[in-house]
This record gives C-alpha cells, structure tokens and sequence, in this order.
C-alpha cells in the first residue's frame, strides 16, 4: 500500500480476464480515502474508489483514461478499461499512484 497525498492506493494483477472484476476498495479504514486498481492478463484494468476518495476529488473513470491513454470509463467509483498488452500491465498500475497524485 502506498499512501499518495492521503490517499491509500494498492494495486495488484489478478490471473485469467474474467468478466468484471470489482475491486473491494471498502477494506481501508473507514472516513480514510482508498483506491485500488487490479489489472488482468486480459489486458483489462480495474480501478475502483472508496467513498472517501471520491469525496476528495477522485473519479475512477477520469483515472483509467489517464493510464489507458483515454480508453475505458464507468462510473466516478468503479471504472475499467482493456486492450492493454499483458507486457504493459505492470507499468501501467505502477503508474496509478502518479495519476493520483495529479490530482
């Protein structure tokens, strides 16, 4: 876990593509803002927001289009987008602290 400007944030890749994988970012201690992002062999990443972060300032979907180059969407909460190459995930979810901390 890595804390960006108070924001909790984890990251982690999760094996095989599964349909929608949505990731628990209610784990982090309540009123504390959270973000996770799991990124699939699929080449589909996942980035989800607890109640806290969104109240920050936070919009999951702004935050996959910034890492997936202006691919993906949802909601300000729960948000994802593919067609990322399985070589790329790693870096890609490494960015996501920097992404944050943007904001």
């Amino acid at each position: 876990m890595i804390d960006v400007n108070g924001v909790q944030v984890v990251t982690a890749t999760a094996e095989g593509g599964g349909p929608w994988l949505p990731p628990s970012a209610t784990a982090f201690p309540v009123g504390a803002p959270g973000a996770v992002g799991i990124g699939t062999a699929a080449g589909v990443v996942v980035v989800a927001l607890n109640k806290a972060a969104h109240e920050a300032g936070l919009n999951a979907a702004s935050l996959v289009k910034q890492l997936l180059g202006g691919r993906g969407g949802g909601s300000p909460e729960p948000a994802r987008g593919g067609g990322l190459a399985a070589d790329r995930l790693a870096d890609t979810l490494a960015e996501l602290p920097r992404v944050i901390g943007g904001h």
